[in-house]
């Protein structure tokens, strides 16, 4: 379950380096030989967060905010403990949970029988290893190096792998998730949230409510919110994100090996991808409805391949949004006809032959790898004949980062959640 637990700083560069956060790979490098790079910077909180956003009730962002030159990383302390948010979406998830915690706390339930029932379950369900698993410490070990591709290929192959993110199986088949899954709903939070906190306190309710102590009608929809899962505020997204906090994993498992099938994937590609335990129940639903809504764009598949490379949370998070906000390109502004691979991530064509490049960043800087990645699209002929290159980030650019895509011709869309994204839907 993600956990907001404190990421050095160190640790989320090499992220960054590894993923979407990502490589923007450094292609033609003759081209860049005397050209003059920015080092990420360090940034402001209150000079790019809102109001509500910088303070609340339950949360204080420090000033001091750290860019790696596509995300910003935030530092939050709450009266729940320190949190880091390591991108601007991370962060608006983060408070909306803080502000459910709050809620939750308010909520009174009788510890000593949930303790009881626990320690039960851990003395009477047999075969079943952790069934309350410390899941910080699991994440902390999740695919930490080589050895995670030599998971035994038979345990993968046409069966669903339970998720560090999702409860465990002897909870699902008690009932447990249902009751978890409704009250996260009443609280508008993600049922497969790692923060660990709010998890404590799901399980809490969820526990009171499972031994009928609790209503899940006491848990009122207090918060705003999607639940954490999409970039958007609308009804859609809220639909979207009830169905899978109250959808049992393995159904939502099923359902999405079955539609990207449909889509025409292959089928070992689609198991890889949806044993990849990088991505939660609810981030492969997500990414899952997104690529249906783009049926008919060629090269779909490409999205999965990617997914593949995901060795983190914060990997798969990205990757995910990728996928979303692609889709919302093509729902909201211009259908695509192809999506093609540009360094380890994607580039999509659009009927009119232009070239759209969406990313989920934050701050985007002038680096190399951007100016590497930005020349091999404008020096490919087949492109040039188009003329049209379009850059669409969900934050900003840098000064000189936007102005080098503006001489190089390309159209720049800053803040794009509100035309790919739109709240009316």
């Amino acid at each position: 379950m993600l956990r907001h637990v404190r990421i050095p700083s160190a640790f989320l560069k090499g992220i960054v380096t590894l993923t979407l956060a990502m490589e923007l790979v450094i292609f033609s490098m003759a081209h860049h030989a005397q050209a003059e790079f920015e080092n990420p910077p360090v940034l402001s909180a209150k000079d790019i967060l809102e109001p509500e956003r910088l303070k609340g009730p339950n949360h204080t962002v420090a000033d001091e905010v750290e860019n790696n030159g596509l995300f910003n990383n935030y530092s939050v302390t709450s009266p729940f403990g320190d949190f880091e948010a390591p991108s601007n979406t991370t962060l608006g998830f983060l408070i909306n949970e803080l502000n459910a915690i709050a809620e939750m706390k308010k909520v009174k339930t009788d510890d000593t029988a949930i303790a009881a029932l626990k320690q039960s379950g851990e003395n009477t369900v047999t075969g079943i290893k952790n069934l309350f698993t410390d899941t910080e410490n699991t994440l902390k070990g999740a695919a930490s190096g080589v050895q995670s591709l030599f998971h035994r290929a038979s345990e993968t192959v046409g069966k669903r792998e339970v998720t560090d993110a999702e409860d465990s199986k002897a909870q699902q088949l008690i009932g447990f998730s249902k009751s978890k899954g409704q009250i996260a709903t009443k609280y508008h939070v993600n049922v497969y949230s790692r923060n660990k906190v709010l998890q404590e306190e799901l399980d809490r309710l969820a526990w009171a409510d499972y031994l009928g102590g609790l209503g899940v009608g006491v848990a009122t929809s207090v918060v705003p919110g999607v639940g954490g899962i999409l970039l958007s505020t609308s009804g859609a997204a809220r639909l979207l994100n009830e169905a899978i906090n109250t959808t049992p994993a393995a159904e939502l498992w099923v359902q999405s090996r079955d539609k990207l099938l449909a889509l025409g994937m292959d089928g070992d590609t689609v198991q890889l991808f949806l044993n990849n335990q990088m991505f939660s129940p609810a981030l492969y639903t997500v990414m899952t409805s997104a690529l249906e809504s783009m049926k008919g764009v060629d090269n779909l598949e490409l999205f999965l391949k990617v997914s593949l490379q995901a060795s983190s949370p914060e990997m798969a998070r990205v990757i995910t949004e990728l996928t979303v906000l692609t889709a919302g390109y093509h729902t909201h502004v211009t259908p695509l006809k192809s999506i093609e691979p540009m360094a380890r991530i994607t580039k999509a064509v659009n009927k009119d032959g232009a070239v759209a490049v969406v990313l989920p960043t934050d701050h985007l800087i002038w680096s190399e790898r951007v100016a590497g990645a930005l020349m091999e699209i404008s020096d490919n002929p087949a492109i040039a004949a188009s003329g049209v290159k379009e850059l669409w980030v969900l934050g900003d650019l840098s000064d000189m980062a936007h102005d080098e895509f503006k001489k190089a011709g390309w159209r720049i869309t800053t803040e794009a959640g509100k035309q790919l994204l739109p709240a009316k839907d």
